[in-house]
C-alpha cells in the first residue's frame, strides 16, 4: 500500500493512496483535512479505508478564509480529481489501469475540512457563486466527518437539510475542541436518514491521525485514554463500512450496520437511521 507518485491537482498537492490489488473498481473518497495537519498524518487511516475499495485523496490546500472561500476552493477540487483518477484509470503503465470507478464518490473531512465539507452539503442550494447556484455534484454518495459539528451561530437553528445524503458523524469522547456532545447535536439535526452517529470511547480531537497532537496543530489539551492504534482501528473499520454501503451499494455491508446499532463494546458506540 502505497501513495501514487507525488501529484498536484488544480494546483493543490495531493496524496494518494489505494490498495495494491482489489476485486472490483475503486470508488474516489476525497478527505479534507484538519487546519495544519500535515496528509502524512492521515496516512494509517487512508491506508485502511483503501483496503474497502476506495482511492483515498487527501488535498494539502493552502487554508483560505472566510470559511466560505475554503469552502469552494476546497470542493472547486471534486471535478479535477475526478479528471485525475480517469486519467489515471486509462494509463496503461498506472497501478490503477482499469481499477478505478471515479463516478461514485465519498466526500470525508476531519475537523475543520469536516465542517467545511459538511457546509458544502447542507447549504448546497442556498450559497451562491458569481458563476452561478452550487450544487452537490450527482457522483457524490455519501459523506463522513470526524471531530466536525455545524453550530447553531452559524447554521440558525434548523433542521440540516442535507439533500438524502447519507452521512456519518464520529467523535472521540474525550475531544475538547469538537466536544462529542455538540457533533451529537449536529447529527440530531440532520434531517433524514441514512444517518449515522458513532463514538469512539477515551479517543480526543486527534483519534483519526498517526499521532495525538500533530505539530502545528491546534492543541487537545485533552490527552486520549485509548490507544491510538485501536481508535484508529476501529475508526478506518466503521468509515469503511458506512462507505460501502452507500457508495458501494453493499448490501452485505447496510445489513451489517443495520444489524449493529445500538450495540456498545468497550470502544465504539453507534446509533443511526437507515
Amino acid at each position: 500500500m502505497s501513495p501514487l507518485t507525488s501529484q498536484t491537482v488544480g494546483g493543490t498537492a495531493v496524496a494518494f493512496f489505494y490498495p495494491a490489488a482489489s476485486d472490483r473498481p475503486l470508488a474516489l473518497a476525497i478527505f479534507l483535512k484538519g487546519l495544519n495537519v500535515a496528509p502524512s498524518h492521515y496516512s494509517y487511516y487512508a491506508q485502511r479505508l483503501a483496503q474497502y475499495g476506495f482511492v483515498v485523496a487527501i488535498p494539502d490546500p493552502i487554508t483560505r478564509l472566510p470559511r466560505r472561500d475554503e469552502l469552494f476552493a476546497s470542493m472547486g477540487l471534486f471535478q479535477d480529481l475526478q479528471a485525475t483518477l480517469r486519467r489515471e484509470g486509462s494509463r496503461v503503465d498506472s497501478p490503477l489501469f482499469e481499477r478505478v470507478d471515479s463516478e461514485r464518490v465519498a466526500l470525508l473531512g476531519h475537523s475543520q475540512g469536516g465542517i467545511v465539507a459538511l457546509d458544502a452539503v447542507v447549504n448546497a442550494s442556498a450559497v451562491s457563486l458569481t458563476s452561478g447556484d452550487y450544487s452537490l455534484p450527482p457522483e457524490l454518495k455519501a459523506a463522513l466527518f470526524y471531530g466536525s459539528v455545524l453550530d447553531v451561530e452559524f447554521t440558525g437553528d434548523r433542521p440540516l437539510n442535507h439533500h438524502d445524503l447519507p452521512i456519518a458523524l464520529m467523535a472521540g469522547s474525550r475531544d475538547s475542541l469538537m466536544p462529542a456532545g455538540e457533533v451529537r447535536e449536529t447529527y440530531e439535526r440532520l434531517q433524514s436518514p441514512p444517518k449515522l452517529y458513532l463514538e469512539v470511547e477515551g479517543a480526543n480531537h486527534y483519534g483519526i491521525t498517526n499521532v495525538n497532537n500533530p505539530p502545528q496543530a491546534p492543541l487537545d489539551p485533552r490527552l486520549p485514554d485509548v490507544a491510538q492504534e485501536v481508535a484508529l482501528e476501529n475508526l478506518a473499520r466503521w468509515s469503511g463500512v458506512f462507505l460501502r454501503a452507500w457508495v458501494l451499494e453493499d448490501a452485505i455491508a447496510q445489513g451489517y450496520l443495520q444489524q449493529m446499532l445500538g450495540i456498545t463494546d468497550n470502544v465504539v458506540s453507534l446509533e443511526g437511521e437507515f
